[in-house]
């Protein structure tokens, strides 16, 4: 009885179907390939229903794919990043310098300047007390590419 349900769904609601399934998959995957998938089943289920010459269905089908990757990469990921940090995986996102904010680093001295390494990484700084090389201070801030002990 079920595999006789599954027969009468229309091919566009099988496509759009498959799609919702792995837009909720990738939700709790760190990858983009499922929701990529869902935008192409997506792009086809449209299409397919849409009567007119191949080529223009091809042109219709970029199109329609294009503004599906284009939303995906504006939007979607922002909004599936909110869902992991708040429900799943609450974690914030940080990248670049921000990452060391709350980390510890030792000043060091390399050519006369003064440098704090970071996981054996040296990075600019600022400060606005006077540093001891080789004493670990922790990072407070970052201001115009340069952290702020």
């Amino acid at each position: 009885m079920d595999s006789i349900q599954f027969l009468s769904m229309s091919l566009t609601e099988i496509l759009l179907v498959l799609a919702l399934i792995l837009i909720v998959i990738d939700i709790f995957f760190a990858s983009d390939i499922p929701t990529h998938i869902a935008w192409v089943l997506t792009t086809l289920a449209i299409v397919i229903n849409i009567n007119v010459p191949l080529l223009y269905q091809v042109l219709i089908a970029v199109l329609i794919w294009f503004a599906l990757v284009a939303f995906h990469y504006t939007l979607w990921r922002k909004v599936l990043e909110k869902i992991n940090d708040t429900f799943i995986a609450p974690r914030k996102h940080t990248g670049g310098i921000q990452a060391f904010i709350g980390q510890k680093g030792i000043v060091t001295e390399v050519d006369g300047k003064l440098f704090v390494n970071i996981a054996d990484e040296l990075h600019q700084f600022e400060s606005e007390k006077e540093l001891t090389v080789g004493e670990t201070y922790q990072i407070i801030n970052t201001k115009s590419n340069k952290l702020i002990i």
